[in-house]
C-alpha cells in the first residue's frame, strides 16, 4: 500500500466507538457527514458526528454510540463518497472489549479426527480469517466464522493427517499468513503448521522411573544443549546435535569411557537443564550445519526445534523424537527442565502473535514504542490475560504432553509476577517435585518494580528459585568480560571470606535456602576455566584446574540448589569467548577427549555428588533446620570452617575446611574419618577441600 495516498483511516477505538481520521490535503480534511456502510448486508446508514479534532495532518472525527456486529464486516463513507473499511486493531486498548474476548477453553489450535479436523484461533480484531490447508500438494481455503469471546472457527470435513496449514487473517483490505501459535506440528523453517493425530504419539513418559523430590534442594542440575553434547568430532553418536542424540546409549570415548546418556547416569545428577529445544529462528533446520545458535530466538513456543530431528519436513519427526528422548532421560532417573524464554521474540513483524492480534502480545511504552527490557528489540506482555493464558497452556502442554520437569525462565524478571506463580502452581498440582526457577534480575522493561519477577520480590514467589548471582561473584569472582580478572574467594581473594560464609549457607538473600540456584558456570559468559586462565594465569594449568575443582565441590556442597554446566567438571573451554551464542560447533561443542584425560578428577567430583545425596544435612530446605544444624566459622579471613549435623546416616557430623589461601592450618578433628581433601603432616593443605566426618 502506497501511504502517500491514504486519503481516510477509519477504527474502532472502543465498543461502540469510531474515530475517523481525513488528511488535510483531502477537502482540507472537512466532510459535513459519514455513513457505515454494512458489506454483509448491504445496508448504509448516517452516522452523528459527536466530536472533531483538528491537528496538523489529520482531521479526527469521532462517532459515540455506534451498534456493531463484529461478525461483520463495515465500511466508512463520507460525503464526497470516499469508502474505507472500518479496523478493529485499536481495540486492544479497549479494557472492556477485551474483558468480553477473553476465552478461556482449551480447545484452540487444531483438533483432528479421521474425518474431520476443526480449527480455532483467538483473533478478536480481525475481520475474518481463513484456513488454507494443503493436501497433496493442492491448497484448499476454508472460511472461519466468528462463535465469540474472540474466536474463530471452522469445521472441515476430510482426512487432513500430516498436513500442512496457516491461517489467513485480515484486518483491513487483504489477507496475511500466520501460523497457528496452538499447533502441534509445523514445517521446517516455520513456513506452515501442521495437522497431526495425537493418538499416534501417545509415548510412555516413564515418569514411574523418576524418585520424587522430597525437596527442591534435593536436585543437582546439570546444564547442556541438545547440540552441543553430540557435535564433537570424535563423538560416536549416530544422531549428532539431535534429540536422539542425547538419548543414545552405548557411546563411549575413544580411551573406552562413557559418553552421553551413560555418563550424566554415571556422573549422578537428577536433573538436566536443556538450552531452548522449542522452535527457535536462527537455524536452518535443513541445514543444521551451517549456522549456530543456542536457540534464545524464540519462532514457535508451541512446537519443538526442527534441526534437532532426523526430518524437519515431516509434522511427527520433532514431535516423536523429542517425546522420546524425554521419556528416555526418565528411564534413567533424569528429569528434564527445560529453558523458555517468554521474555521476547525473535521477530515481531513475523510471529504469530502480531500477525494474528497485532499490538496485544507486546508490552508498549507510554509513547508506544515497543518496550525493549530484553535488549533484542521487545517485551512479551505476560500481564495480559490471553498472553499469559497462552504461556500457561504451553507450560501445561510441555509438562503433560512431553514430560518437562521443570522450567528455567530466560530473563524472568521481564514476566510478571503473577503470571509465574501461576505457572508453578498449575504445574505443581499436576507434579509435586516440578521446579520453577529464572534469571531473577530486574530488567528495564516497562513494569512497575514490585510486579516483576525478580529476584528483589522473592517474597512474592515463595516456590521460585532464582540464579543466585552474589554467590556466583564472591566465590568465583568476576564473571564478565571486563572484570574477569577480579578473583572470588575460592580462586583466591581473601577479603571475600566473610560473604563465602554467608553464601554457602544459602541465608545471604532469599526468603528460603531452596530459592537459591547457587552456580559459578552456565552457558552466559566465559567458561570457568577461561575465566581462571584471565584472573589466576600465575598459577598455571595445575593451580587453574586446582581452583576449578574446588569450585565446583565448593557448588555441590553448598545449601541451596547446586548447578553445573556441561563439561564444567572437566574444565571445559570455549577458546576464551565469553558470549558463544551464536559461535561455531567448534567452540560450543562437548569436547569427549577431556573426559578421558580428566577421568580421576570426574570421579571425585562423582563422590562428592553421591555424598550430598547421601547425607540431608547438605541439602537442608529451610532457614530453620541450616541455623539449627548449619554453622561457618571465618579463619583468620583466611580458610572457612563449615560444620553439619544430622540426626540420620552413615555420619552425623561433617567439618569441612574450604582453604582457598596459601597458607596450612592446623586442625582439632584428627580422630574424624577422612573423606576427601590434601592433609599433609596433620596439617590442611593450601587451596584444598577437606572432608571430615564422623
Amino acid at each position: 500500500m502506497e501511504k502517500s495516498a491514504i486519503r481516510m483511516i477509519a477504527k474502532m477505538v472502543s465498543v461502540n466507538k469510531i474515530e475517523v481520521q481525513l488528511i488535510r490535503r483531502y477537502y482540507e480534511g472537512n466532510c459535513p457527514r459519514f455513513y457505515l456502510r454494512d458489506l454483509n448486508n448491504n445496508t448504509l446508514i448516517e452516522i452523528e458526528i459527536s466530536a472533531k479534532f483538528v491537528e496538523e495532518e489529520y482531521v479526527h472525527y469521532y462517532f459515540d454510540n455506534v451498534e456493531i456486529d463484529f461478525c461483520h464486516v463495515y465500511q466508512i463513507v463520507d460525503a464526497y463518497g470516499l469508502a474505507e473499511t472500518l479496523q478493529y486493531t485499536q481495540l486492544i486498548y479497549d479494557a472492556e472489549f477485551l474483558k468480553n474476548n477473553y476465552y478461556d477453553g482449551n480447545d484452540l489450535g487444531n483438533s483432528y479426527h479421521e474425518d474431520y479436523t476443526i480449527f480455532k484461533v483467538w483473533a478478536p480484531t480481525a475481520l475474518a480469517v481463513k484456513v488454507a490447508i494443503t493436501k497433496d500438494h493442492t491448497t484448499y481455503s476454508y472460511e472461519m466464522k466468528r462463535i465469540g469471546n474472540g474466536v474463530f472457527c471452522s469445521y472441515v470435513a476430510g482426512n487432513f493427517d500430516n498436513c500442512e496449514y496457516v491461517y489467513l487473517v485480515r484486518h483491513h483490505d487483504s489477507y496475511i499468513k500466520a501460523l497457528d501459535p496452538y499447533a502441534y506440528g509445523s514445517s521446517s523453517n516455520g513456513k506452515s503448521s501442521y495437522i497431526v493425530d495425537l493418538n499416534k504419539i501417545k509415548i510412555d513418559l516413564n515418569r514411574e522411573c523418576l524418585k520424587p523430590l522430597k525437596n527442591k534442594t534435593d536436585a543437582i542440575i546439570y546444564e547442556a544443549s541438545v547440540r552441543d553434547f553430540t557435535m564433537y568430532e570424535n563423538s560416536l553418536s549416530k544422531y549428532k546435535g539431535k534429540f536422539a542424540g542425547i538419548r543414545e546409549t552405548g557411546l563411549l570415548t575413544k580411551h573406552g569411557n562413557s559418553a552421553g546418556l551413560d555418563y550424566l547416569v554415571e556422573l549422578g545428577i537428577t536433573h538436566i537443564q536443556l538450552l531452548p529445544i522449542y522452535d527457535f529462528a536462527t537455524v536452518d533446520e535443513n541445514h543444521q550445519e551451517v549456522l549456530y545458535n543456542w536457540g534464545y530466538d524464540p519462532a514457535q513456543y508451541n512446537v519443538p526445534e526442527g534441526s534437532y530431528c532426523t526430518d524437519p519436513n515431516d509434522g511427527y519427526s520433532r514431535i516423536v523424537e523429542c517425546k522420546q528422548m524425554i521419556a528416555d532421560l526418565h528411564a534413567k532417573g533424569i528429569r528434564v527442565v527445560m529453558d523458555v524464554v517468554y521474555n521476547h521474540m525473535y521477530d515481531v513483524n513475523a510471529s504469530a502473535f502480531e500477525r494474528i492480534v497485532p499490538g496485544y502480545y507486546f508490552r508498549k511504552n507510554p509513547d508506544g514504542s515497543l518496550s525493549n527490557g530484553s535488549w533484542c528489540g521487545n517485551d512479551l506482555d505476560s500481564g495480559e490475560h490471553m498472553v499469559r493464558k497462552y504461556i500457561i497452556d504451553m507450560s501445561r502442554r510441555w509438562q503433560s504432553f512431553y514430560g518437562v520437569d521443570g522450567y528455567r525462565f530466560d530473563l524472568m524478571g521481564i514476566i510478571d509476577i503473577e503470571t509465574i506463580n501461576r505457572v508453578y502452581q498449575i504445574c505443581s498440582a499436576y507434579d509435586a517435585s516440578f521446579m520453577v526457577y529464572g534469571e531473577g534480575w530486574n530488567m528495564p522493561t516497562n513494569l512497575p518494580d514490585e510486579q516483576k519477577a525478580m529476584q528483589d520480590n522473592h517474597a512474592k514467589m515463595p516456590k521460585i528459585s532464582f540464579f543466585n548471582d552474589e554467590y556466583r561473584e564472591v566465590i568465583k569472582g568476576g564473571s564478565s568480560d571486563n572484570v574477569l580478572v577480579n578473583k572470588g574467594f575460592i580462586t583466591g581473594n581473601l577479603y571475600e571470606t566473610e560473604k563465602a560464609r554467608n553464601v554457602i549457607t544459602a541465608t545471604n538473600r532469599y526468603t528460603s535456602p531452596d530459592q537459591s540456584i547457587n552456580y559459578v558456570e552456565c552457558h552466559d559468559n566465559a567458561t570457568v576455566f577461561d575465566k581462571l586462565y584471565i584472573s589466576n594465569v600465575e598459577e598455571g594449568l595445575d593451580g587453574i584446574i586446582t581452583r576449578q575443582k574446588n569450585l565446583t565441590i565448593t557448588v555441590l556442597l553448598s545449601q541451596g540448589i547446586p548447578f553445573i554446566h556441561a563439561g564444567q567438571e572437566f574444565y571445559r573451554t570455549k577458546g576464551g569467548i565469553g558470549n558463544t551464542y551464536n559461535s561455531p560447533d567448534n567452540i560450543n561443542c562437548i569436547n569427549w577427549d577431556f573426559r578421558d584425560i580428566y577421568k580421576d578428577d570426574i570421579n571425585e567430583i562423582r563422590k562428592i555428588i553421591q555424598l550430598r545425596k547421601d547425607n540431608k544435612c547438605f541439602r537442608y530446605a529451610t532457614r530453620k533446620e541450616i541455623e539449627a544444624n548449619v554453622m561457618v566459622e571465618n579463619i583468620d579471613f583466611k580458610m572457612l570452617k563449615y560444620t553439619l549435623k544430622q540426626d540420620e546416616g552413615e555420619y552425623r557430623e561433617f567439618v569441612i575446611y574450604i582453604n582457598p589461601s596459601s597458607f596450612t592450618f592446623d586442625y582439632e578433628e584428627t580422630a574424624y574419618q577422612h573423606l576427601y581433601g590434601e592433609i599433609t603432616d596433620q596439617q590442611i593443605g593450601a587451596r584444598t577441600i577437606v572432608v571430615l566426618a564422623r
